[in-house]
């Protein structure tokens, strides 16, 4: 069976760099795209990297957070608490991954605190965030900074609550991402943990949504990553024994030469943003490379 071996991160990558990137925040207006179609305001954390130049281009990696977060919860807010900046600022020192732009947005707004505590309510806010991305967030960062055009220079990723987010962009915005990176979380789009429930059935719906976006296999890039002692275990693991009876869609590899599916299983990995960025760190170096 075609696995990526997990890794984990560089001791070094853990402490500041010498070579930082910055964050900023980014604000614009969306809407509810519901019944209710009320104006809502977002904002989104944004990393540039070390020595940003406008006259230069770069790819976008946008990266959704898990359940119960926000726009904050990936970098820390701006005073860059966690990890993750300093993960990223070392694989750009080091020439692993080319400087790129991170966007850190988020599927919550004001008025849905239901959501915050019900699966089902935060489920449907994941579903209908693809609305919010096209036709708002990807425009506002576009506008405001110097970014490559073209799908085969944006990825979406995302974590737990956000790997369901990840799944749905897959399926509704295949003319806009090539690249995804769903961590930790199998696809709601059927059912909940439609992943472990109804395979079968979820992967129609992925199958289907490819069918209709009419794109070759060649076209899009997936790179799953689950950990073996975390809750989404079961449920991603069914998933994709599912998907690799597809392989007219889903053509699983160590890299995507071989094929257009990764899939990495982290060995004693547990549902926590630690493994969350050390799946960035073992992911990015395959995005942005056609």
């Amino acid at each position: 069976m075609q696995q990526r071996q997990f890794f984990k991160t560089e001791s070094d990558f853990y402490r500041a760099c010498t070579q930082s990137g910055t964050l900023q925040r980014i604000y614009y207006t969306s809407n509810t795209y519901d019944e209710e179609a009320r104006e809502i305001k977002k904002d989104a954390l944004v990393y540039l990297p070390y020595g940003y130049d406008t006259q230069e281009k770069y790819d976008v990696f946008y990266l959704m957070h898990g359940g119960g977060g926000n726009s904050d919860e990936v970098f820390g807010g701006l005073e860059a608490k966690t990890d993750l900046k300093n993960i990223l600022d070392h694989m750009i020192e080091k020439k692993i991954i080319r400087p790129l732009i991170v966007v850190a947005p988020s599927f919550y707004y004001e008025g849905r605190t239901d959501a915050l505590t019900e699966r089902k309510a935060a489920g449907l806010l994941t579903q209908n965030f693809h609305q919010e991305l096209i036709r708002d967030l990807l425009p506002a960062i576009e506008a405001e900074f110097s970014v490559k055009q073209g799908r085969e220079h944006r990825a979406f990723g995302g974590y737990s609550m956000g790997s369901e987010a990840t799944w749905n962009v897959f399926a509704k915005c295949l003319d806009s991402f090539q690249y995804f990176l769903p961590m930790s979380g199998d696809c709601w789009a059927v059912k909940i943990q439609g992943g472990l429930l109804c395979p079968q059935e979820t992967v129609d719906y992925l199958e289907n949504a490819v069918k209709k976006a009419g794109k070759a296999k060649e076209e899009y890039q997936l790179l799953v990553c689950v950990g073996d002692d975390g809750v989404a275990y079961k449920a991603v693991d069914t998933m994709v024994h599912e998907m690799r009876k597809r392989k007219e869609y889903f053509d699983f590899g160590e890299s995507f030469e071989s094929g257009n599916m990764i899939y990495c299983v982290a060995e004693g990995g547990t549902h926590s943003y630690e493994y969350c960025y050390q799946y960035i760190r073992c992911a990015l170096p395959h995005f942005f490379t056609k």
